[in-house]
Parts: C-alpha cells; sequence; structure tokens
C-alpha cells in the first residue's frame, strides 16, 4: 500500500466507523424514541395526502376571487359532510359484516371445503385420467402443507384488519383537522421548504417537485376516486346477485383494485370464494360472479372510466411495477403496495430530470454486412 493510498483508506474507515455506530444508535433509541414516532405518524401522513388531494378544489375556487381560507371552508365543509352521511349509512352495516366474518370464519371455511370437494368428485373421472387428486385434502397435501389453513388464515386476518381499522377512532378526529390545517398553509409549507434549499438549486427543485407532484398526487387523486366507482358499482352488482356480504365485499373490492395487475384476480377469487361458502348458490353461479368481475374491471374500468378519471398511466415498465409492488408490500404492507407505484413514477421523473439522457431514444445498431450477405443468399437459394 503507497503512503498516498493510506489517507484515503483512513478516511473510508472512519467513515464506516462512523456509519456503524450511527446503526448502533439507532438501533438502541429504536424503542423507546423512533418506534413511537413511527406509530403516531401514519394519521398525519394521511391528513398529507388528504390535503394534497384537495388543494386543487381550493386552487379552483381561489382562481374565481375568492381567498383560500373561504374556499378552504367551502372545500372542507363538503367533504366533511359527505364522509359523515356515508359514515352514518355505511359502516353500520360494513361493521356488522365484519363482525358475522371474524365469528363465523369456521364454518365459512368448512362449506367451502364441502362445494370443492363435491366440484371434484363431479370431474372425478377426468382428474383419475390426468392423474390428479380428487379431493381437497390431497390437493392440499401435494401442493404444500399449509394450504389447508389458508383460506380460514384469510378470512381470519380480514377479519382482525377490518376490527383494527375501526378501532382507530381518534383518526377520525386527527385526520380532518390536521388535513384542514395543512389545507389552509399548504402553499406556505411548499414555499418554506423550496427556501431551505439552496438558492442556485431553487428553480431546479421547483420544476422537479411540481413533476413529482403532478405525477403522484395526480395518480393517487384519479385512482382514488376510480376506487370508489369500483366500490359503488360492485357493492350494487353482489347485491343484486344475493351475496350476503355484498357491501364489504364491494368495498373491499374497491381498495384492492387500486393495486395494478394483482387487484384484480383478487377480487375475482374474493368474489367466487364468497359465492362458494353460501350453501344457496351453486358453483355455476360462482363462475357468473367471477365473470362479472371480470367483465366490469377489464373491459369497462380498465378501457373506459380509468383512462378517462387518471389521465392515462404513469408510464412505469410493468416489471418495474411489479418489483415496486413486492417491495412495498414487504416493507409497509397494504398501504406500501397501493402507494407503490406512483413512488416509482416519482422516483422516475426525479432521476429523468437529473439525467435527461435516459430518455432519449437509442437508434438501433446497423446489421453488420455479412449477416445481410447470408440473408440474400438464403432467399436467393
Amino acid at each position: 500500500m503507497n503512503r498516498t493510498d493510506f489517507p484515503r483508506s483512513a478516511i473510508v474507515a472512519l467513515w464506516l466507523l462512523a456509519l456503524a455506530c450511527l446503526v448502533y444508535l439507532l438501533v438502541q433509541i429504536y424503542d423507546p424514541l423512533i418506534l413511537p414516532v413511527l406509530e403516531v405518524i401514519p394519521p398525519f401522513a394521511a391528513a398529507f395526502l388528504l390535503a394534497f388531494m384537495l388543494d386543487p378544489l381550493v386552487d379552483r375556487i381561489q382562481r374565481r376571487g375568492l381567498s383560500r381560507a373561504f374556499g378552504v371552508a367551502i372545500v372542507g365543509t363538503g367533504f366533511l359532510v359527505i364522509v359523515i352521511t356515508l359514515a352514518i349509512l355505511i359502516v353500520p352495516l360494513i361493521s356488522r359484516q365484519a363482525q358475522d366474518i371474524s365469528t363465523n370464519y369456521e364454518t365459512y371455511g368448512k362449506v367451502a371445503t364441502e362445494r370443492v370437494n363435491e366440484l371434484l368428485q363431479q370431474h372425478s373421472s377426468a382428474l383419475e385420467r390426468l392423474k390428479l387428486p380428487t379431493t381437497l385434502e390431497a390437493w392440499t397435501s401435494k401442493l404444500s402443507p399449509k394450504a389447508q389453513s389458508t383460506a380460514e388464515q384469510g378470512l381470519t386476518i380480514l377479519g382482525s384488519a377490518l376490527s383494527s381499522m375501526f378501532s382507530r377512532i381518534l383518526w377520525l378526529i386527527i385526520v380532518p383537522l390536521a388535513g384542514l390545517w395543512l389545507l389552509k398553509d399548504i402553499d406556505y409549507i411548499k414555499q418554506k421548504i423550496l427556501h431551505l434549499t439552496p438558492e442556485h438549486h431553487r428553480e431546479r427543485l421547483s420544476i422537479v417537485g411540481n413533476a413529482v407532484g403532478a405525477v403522484f398526487f395526480k395518480y393517487l387523486r384519479g385512482m382514488a376516486t376510480v376506487a370508489v366507482i369500483y366500490s359503488v358499482i360492485a357493492s350494487l352488482l353482489f347485491s343484486c346477485l344475493g351475496l350476503q356480504y355484498g357491501l364489504i365485499i364491494g368495498c373491499i373490492s374497491g381498495i384492492l383494485y387500486l393495486v395494478p395487475y394483482i387487484g384484480v384476480l383478487a377480487i375475482m377469487c374474493i368474489s367466487g370464494i364468497s359465492v362458494l361458502v353460501q350453501p344457496e348458490h351453486s358453483v355455476q353461479m360462482a363462475g357468473i360472479v367471477v365473470l362479472c368481475v371480470a367483465v366490469i374491471s377489464f373491459g369497462l374500468f380498465d378501457q373506459l372510466i380509468t383512462p378517462k378519471v387518471v389521465g392515462g398511466s404513469v408510464g412505469v415498465h410493468p416489471v418495474l411495477s411489479l418489483f415496486a409492488l413486492a417491495l412495498g408490500a414487504r416493507l409497509f404492507g397494504v398501504v406500501g403496495v397501493i402507494v407503490a407505484v406512483p413512488i416509482a413514477a416519482a422516483i422516475q421523473v426525479v432521476i429523468g430530470e437529473c439525467y435527461p439522457q435516459i430518455y432519449d431514444k437509442l437508434i438501433p445498431a446497423p446489421i453488420p454486412k455479412q449477416v445481410n450477405k447470408k440473408k440474400t443468399d438464403q432467399k436467393s437459394t
């Protein structure tokens, strides 16, 4: 090792030591300090998203010559009236259905097992010719030892998630109040944040921030609107078809539709299973429900409603979207899955602003002359 290399190696070693000390310090203070802060952040993050989603409405009122405080009062009052009305009309029904599911999931699991066994017995001859199991127990033992309790665990997790959601009563106070205050001062907060940055970078940061906000929050606003429309249509469809938990399944379907690529498949599975666990419905009825969900999702929403409301895709490659969904689910659960794609699009915008050459179109390399000659010779023969 040269003498000139020693100081650089020492600096790298000191940086690594400082990083290790920082990690050790964060681990030590995680439980007493960091964890309580992380538990408090979610309602304020929800309020921040709420303020950004309602901000365009307040801006429209301001363009008509009214003050921002008056616009916040109008938009906030209308939003609270809608939320309270929906809470009074829908939340008690959803709560009762969620409690019914959580208390009767064992019965529904047994009914679903019986229905699947009946279906397998009807097609036992075809399954035997294909050397496949003819009972659900044989299928579960063949696929995985844990597959037998997957449906019951899913219903249990669903019931516990819904009950924990309704237990966060304090959020009903924090989110609207904090959201309205943030909505009133959101432009002032943006200017303050921009003012804290170096002056020679402010113009570029402003451009990047506006581009990121346009992609991220426009996507979330549009998809939230689409989710509400999807929940209404799905709830009406399931209720008209006689599903016992049509309202709660419709609301869950609206949330799952926010998840690209995977959400519609999950909706189809949930709707089909919800039909199978009800003895008064047949397997053919489950197929009809799944077909209706596919037509509504892929035909009505994917082709008509979602492009009109959202205004096009966020421009993320499908492979990158799947990676973002997997990473978001691993880090933040359901919320991470919902916001994974717009966050990936926002990061893509930032990278594109910093390195615009990555968006330049590449000219395909010319085919070597030898290859062209071989192709002409083959054609001639």
